[in-house]
C-alpha cells in the first residue's frame, strides 16, 4: 500500500525506547537503529518524537525507490538515497540527531550514509522523546514483523559539535 503522500498513522509502530527528560540547553539527542526492509515495496517509518508525537523527527524510507519523506511536518519528501532498490533483508542504517540550542532544535537526519536537510522547531520546557521503527501496513494483514539492529539511543548534555 503505497500512497503518495506517507502518514504515521499508515505505519505499524514499535517503540524501542525513551530518553530522559531532555531539559539542558546545549543537549544533543541520537538515535541510530538499522532496519531492515520485508520487501522493496513497502515504506518503513524511523522516527524519535515527544509524547504528542508533533515534535521530533520522522522519517519514511521507501526502499523501491530511495524516497526518504518527512512525516513530522506534512510528508514532503526531502531527497532521494542514491543506491537503489535496496535488498530485502539488507540493514539499512539510519541516524538521527537532535541538538538543543535552548528553546530551538536543530535536526541532522542520515539513511544509508546519505544526509538529508530536516526543518527545525521550537519547544519549551522538558521533553521525552521516544525512539520507534516500523513499516507500512499490508493489505492482507498477517504481516511479518520488522527486523532491526544495532539500536543507539543517546542524550548527551554538552554537544561536541553542531
Amino acid at each position: 500500500m503505497n500512497t503518495l503522500i506517507p502518514d504515521l498513522a499508515q505505519f505499524q509502530l514499535e517503540e524501542l525506547g525513551q530518553t530522559p527528560a531532555v531539559d539542558n540547553p546545549n543537549a544533543e539527542v541520537s538515535f541510530k537503529v538499522d532496519v531492515e526492509p520485508s520487501r522493496v515495496t513497502r515504506r518503513l517509518v524511523v522516527g524519535i518524537l515527544d509524547e504528542s508525537r508533533k515534535r521530533g523527527i520522522s522519517i519514511a524510507i521507501y526502499p523501491a525507490t530511495g524516497e526518504v519523506c518527512d512525516l513530522t511536518n506534512g510528508g514532503g519528501v526531502i531527497g532521494y538515497l542514491s543506491k537503489v532498490p535496496m535488498n530485502p533483508g539488507v540493514p539499512i542504517p539510519c541516524d538521527l540527531t537532535l541538538y538543543r540550542f535552548g528553546k530551538n532544535f536543530v535536526c541532522s537526519v542520515r539513511v544509508h550514509g546519505e544526509i538529508f536537510l530536516y526543518p527545525a522547531f521550537s519547544m519549551d520546557g522538558a521533553a521525552k522523546l521516544k525512539a520507534f521503527v516500523g513499516q507500512e501496513q499490508g493489505e492482507g494483514g498477517g504481516d511479518s514483523t520488522l527486523n532491526w539492529s544495532r539500536l543507539r539511543l543517546d542524550v548527551l548534555e554538552q554537544p561536541v559539535a553542531a
